[in-house]
């Protein structure tokens, strides 16, 4: 038999029970559950591309149900090793691929009418003043959000709390999540007018990449450590809490810095090419007309 795991504040997960400890919190699995159906219901019967990106949005999903659902919340609560996978999960793995899938107009065609109508204006309520911005502009803000979303709760204090109490612990996932496709959304969205040129992308991911590496750095060659809540916790899982946030600053370091310096590379090989396609288009002469 399964045990739901609604809350980090709970006793400490004990090694033989993590093959039962998934998080069976209704609003998490109604939520993915609902949103796959939503989107499959509104994807193009026929459409190039359309296989390829309901893939994407398929591995996304997944890998919020890993990270969500799976034993491994609860294991985040007993080692900073885990929690750290699980938030790679959640900014590296789901929220790129969630953008790359395009979900939005097929989630609001996959919706019921009741519900389709309202999401709708609600959309464009929220994306009005965004329009009104630059592509840069908008970047430049969502990629501080991020970075700042990233070091607040990385701080002792917030993460401690967060490990304490359900309701922070959501809302530290919540913000990771939303902050994550903003940014990945403005880096690799469908729409072009809402995306920044690639070279600025480029330099954005590059920007994203020493940060993270600042603060793997930081938690990776720490004296002692950062969070209170693992020093009782860690042990019980043969880990001393020091080497375990050192592996976690090595996740955040290694991993992590992988997935944005290849989508960097990505990003510069797309440029490049675009550049050159460019060039060749404006080298073609014009043609004189006959007579």
């Amino acid at each position: 038999m399964l045990s739901p795991v609604l809350a980090h504040g709970s006793p400490p997960l004990d090694p033989a029970e993590l093959w039962r400890a998934w998080n069976l919190d209704p609003l998490v699995v109604l939520g993915l559950g609902l949103t796959a159906w939503a989107y499959h219901r509104g994807v193009p019967s026929v459409r190039p591309g359309a296989v390829r990106r309901t893939w994407c949005f398929d591995l996304g999903l997944g890998a919020l149900a890993v990270a969500l659902v799976s034993p491994l919340d609860a294991l985040s609560g007993a080692l900073a090793s885990a929690h750290m996978v699980q938030h790679v999960l959640l900014v590296l793995v789901a929220a790129p691929l969630l953008v790359v899938s395009w979900p939005a107009g097929r989630l609001l065609r996959g919706s019921p009418r009741s519900l389709a109508g309202p999401a709708g204006r609600w959309r464009r309520r929220l994306l009005g003043p965004a329009r009104r911005l630059r592509p840069v502009q908008v970047a430049s803000i969502v990629w501080l959000a991020h970075v700042v979303a990233l070091w607040l709760w990385h701080s002792s204090t917030l993460y401690d709390a967060a490990l304490r109490d359900e309701l922070l612990h959501r809302l530290e996932h919540a913000s990771f999540l939303v902050t994550a496709l903003l940014f990945w959304g403005v880096v690799l969205g469908a729409s072009r007018s809402r995306t920044v040129p690639r070279g600025y992308g480029v330099l954005l991911v590059f920007a994203m990449t020493m940060q993270g590496v600042f603060l793997s750095a930081l938690l990776t060659f720490a004296s002692a450590p950062w969070y209170e809540a693992y020093l009782t916790t860690a042990p019980a899982w043969g880990f001393d809490p020091l080497a375990d946030q050192q592996l976690a600053g090595v996740i955040m370091w290694v991993p992590a810095g992988a997935i944005y310096v290849g989508t960097a590379l990505a990003l510069l090989g797309s440029w490049i090419a675009e550049t050159e396609r460019a060039a060749a288009a404006s080298a073609v002469p014009a043609r004189r007309p006959v007579g």
